[in-house]
């Protein structure tokens, strides 16, 4: 039989898990894809059952046990509640899906007269929600105030909904009318004004509020405030009739859980999934008896590498035990002894799109870093943790963001008591050393450093070439393989940072006019200042010019790359040195007006590479690894620490990804940040959410428009609204976050709660 006709059989039973002894197989390949970069496979939709209960049956054996999944009950501060209307708990951590202010309006939990409150600490607060219905609606609102004759506010995309009165001295729940037109399908902005401040329980404060509810049509007062969690059992989800999670979907996903009936009445249950671009389509749909459960396994293949909302479905005494989304088991190779030796190579203001290992169709060539990656992996979607040296030096060195690690801009000074990479391998017995030439994005960094060496070659009189940063590095090599030392060293080359300099027989292959001024043989900041500016417009033979000399110095790094390794291996230690290459941010061409650097979180200056050589890990290694999860540079540091096998110290906030190079099969969808200043920016992998100083945002579709051209805030508000999920947990949590106990963004895991569970403790 095949797969296809078992799925059926199965539906045919009312289950898409299977009867005992015919699981579905494990997928050996994904589904292939469409022009829209989705499965060709639809799931069909399942009808209510006919027949009687269907036995209980253990779920088919798809993952391996210690296979990455997504606890959905871990991730219960994600999912959108709903009752009469959407639920918006402020007195609960999943209000934070709907406050994405860079000024944080709201405080503590404080618990008063017996309920649980949220503290106002500014006199307004705005809240953007996901609104799905036409017509009037009203907001009931569970207030307590703090003083006499409060009143509060509500404000609907901009214009009043009205004004009620609430009590000082008690809880009060107010209703509020919104008039049809107000409230819109789609993403919808409200705001809640208290002007009047005062304290409650010594806490000085504009209000406590426990809920907001928004419930289509008219309606009366609530006998009681809604359930705040969708927790129903320390392993289960229940409590609403319908809970909503926007998520990508992973390749050869399955949704998996156990649906049980504790209730003495028969209960139906739906799961639904709805994309942007397509209809709501029901997964499953089951009708339990009292007392009953039944297993369920769910493809999602339809849906894979897509952002869905995940609708669950049931009368609210339904428990969901279990949930997860679950791969596909498929082969692991064992993790492999350690790497011997690392080289850390970043290269200044490299773009991703100039390697052939990132785009195959790059007129640059680079062959000696794509013939290293031939025994290692390359992560597709690396993004720079921001735009300018200092702080991203800071994030590569230290596997944390720029505001914890102190150097969030350009003037900013590391933390005291912040444990570089090349400190931590240092105490851990190698022998480190720095040569580079970027003192303005490392020279804050070397007293924190640990190097028994530390060269800013140019400064030195060796000058600004490659080659003497490769040189140098094989020196230092050699006198501790000498000693029997195991190295580690940070290199950085200048190339292809500005002055973008001539190289014959490189620049000249990509530019066959002449190289008269403006731009002459050497491109320096400020030529790139006065195109920025409008002072210099530069005919399409001179940007041919300009770019010719750029593409040529990546080309001349990468014969740089090719001596190292040649040089490493005259050492007899090619095998066991692990080479890392990345870059602290790409560089502008005018794509959006700027030249250079340093000016925002666009593809250019945040799409870096991230490419591993192994060789010792990847003995018989057929081919580089190219890897589709996301990553950023607070990786690097435990990625390359995890080939060394040393364990990274608890304040790096990066993840060691090199357990997903060594998994045959797709990784779980990841969510990573950038920010520079006040500005800010969440990745995944399709989508882009940047926010500026002012507060601005773009939704920018990386498969569709890979340079960032199209802004689709306003056109797309599924992806926007899985974006904004995100952002309110990482505006409030991101100092304190930590990938590797946490999870991503967009996949909380025990860590995350057990965080948030202690700032709620009473």
């Amino acid at each position: 039989m095949s797969y296809h006709s078992l799925l059926l059989a199965c539906i045919a039973l009312s289950l898409l898990g299977c009867p005992s002894g015919q699981s579905p197989p494990a997928l050996e390949t994904p589904a292939p894809e469409t022009a829209a970069g989705t499965s060709s496979r639809v799931a069909p939709p399942v009808t209510a059952p006919q027949a009687a209960e269907p036995p209980v049956v253990k779920p088919p054996a798809l993952v391996l046990a210690d296979s990455p999944r997504m606890d959905l009950v871990a991730n219960r501060h994600r999912w959108h509640l709903h009752g009469e209307g959407l639920i918006i708990p402020l007195a609960a951590e999943g209000f934070r899906k709907y406050t994405q202010e860079y000024r944080r309006p709201f405080g503590p939990l404080l618990t008063h007269q017996g309920r649980r409150g949220r503290v106002l600490t500014r006199s307004a607060a705005q809240l953007r929600i996901p609104w799905e219905h036409e017509g009037a609606a009203t907001a009931r609102i569970w207030v307590h105030g703090v003083a006499e004759g409060q009143r509060v506010q509500l404000d609907i995309n901009g214009k009043r909904a009205g004004v009620v009165k609430v009590s000082h001295q008690e809880w009060t729940q107010v209703l509020i009318p919104i008039k049809a037109g107000m409230l819109t399908p789609g993403e919808q902005e409200l705001t809640l004004h208290a002007r009047t401040s005062g304290r409650v329980a010594g806490q000085k404060t504009h209000a406590l509020f426990h809920a907001l509810e928004l419930v289509p049509g008219e309606v009366q007062e609530a006998a009681t405030p809604p359930v705040l969690s969708p927790l129903a059992g320390e392993d289960a989800l229940g409590n609403h009739a319908r809970m909503v999670l926007y998520t990508e979907v992973p390749e050869q996903g399955w949704l998996r859980f156990v649906a049980s009936n504790p209730g003495d009445k028969p209960a139906t249950l739906q799961v639904y999934a709805r994309t942007f671009d397509g209809e709501r389509v029901a997964l499953t749909e089951t009708r339990l008896e009292a007392g009953a459960s039944s297993p369920q396994s769910v493809e999602l293949a339809a849906f894979e590498r897509r952002v869905i909302a995940l609708e669950l479905v049931s009368s609210p005494q339904v428990r969901w035990q279990e949930p997860h989304i679950g791969l596909v088991a498929v082969a692991h190779r064992e993790r492999p002894k350690p790497m011997q030796h690392a080289i850390l190579l970043v290269v200044d203001a490299l773009r991703a799109d100039r390697l052939a290992l990132y785009n195959g169709q790059t007129r640059v060539r680079t062959p000696h870093m794509t013939q290293a990656a031939q025994q290692g992996f390359v992560f597709l979607h690396n993004q720079a943790s921001a735009p300018s040296s200092p702080p991203s030096h800071g994030s590569i060195q230290s596997g944390m963001i720029p505001r914890v690690h102190g150097v969030a801009g350009d003037k900013g000074k590391l933390k005291p008591g912040t444990r570089l990479l090349s400190a931590q391998l240092a105490d851990a017995g190698f022998a480190t050393g720095y040569f580079g030439n970027n003192p303005f994005g490392m020279r804050r960094l070397k007293d924190a450093g640990k190097w028994q060496e530390y060269h800013s070659l140019n400064s030195e009189g060796k000058g600004i070439d490659c080659e003497a940063v490769v040189s140098e590095s094989l020196k230092f090599a050699g006198a501790q393989l000498e000693q029997e030392e195991r190295f580690f060293i940070s290199a950085l080359p200048f190339e292809p940072h500005t002055p973008y300099r001539y190289h014959e027989g490189l620049s000249d292959t990509h530019h066959k006019g002449g190289w008269g001024a403006p731009v002459g043989k050497s491109v320096d900041g400020y030529l790139l200042g006065d195109i920025t500016s409008g002072r210099k417009r530069l005919s399409e033979s001179q940007w041919s010019q300009l770019k010719a000399l750029y593409d040529g110095e990546v080309e001349h790094m990468d014969r740089c790359f090719g001596q190292l390794v040649a040089g490493l291996k005259a050492l007899g230690v090619d095998r066991d040195t692990a080479i890392v290459i990345t870059a602290d941010h790409g560089e502008g061409m005018f794509e959006h007006g700027r030249m250079g650097h340093a000016f925002g979180h666009y593809a250019e200056l945040s799409n870096v590479p991230f490419v591993v050589s192994a060789p010792a890990w990847f003995e018989g290694a057929s081919g580089t690894r190219a890897l589709r999860t996301v990553s950023a540079n607070i990786d690097i540091a435990p990625t390359l620490m995890g080939l060394l096998g040393v364990a990274p110290s608890e304040q790096v906030q990066g993840e060691d990804l090199s357990e997903v190079a060594l998994r045959q099969g797709p990784w779980l969808p990841r969510v990573v940040s950038m920010e520079y200043g006040r500005s800010w920016a969440l990745r995944s992998e399709r989508w882009k959410l940047a926010v500026t100083y002012a507060g601005e945002e773009s939704l920018y579709d990386q498969q569709e428009d890979p340079l960032e051209q199209v802004d689709v805030v306003e056109s797309n508000p599924l992806a926007l609204r899985y974006m904004r999920d995100m952002a309110g947990f990482f505006l409030e949590h991101r100092e304190a976050w930590k990938y590797a106990t946490w999870g991503s963004l967009g996949n909380h895991e025990q860590g995350f709660v057990e965080h948030v569970e202690a700032l709620e403790a009473p």
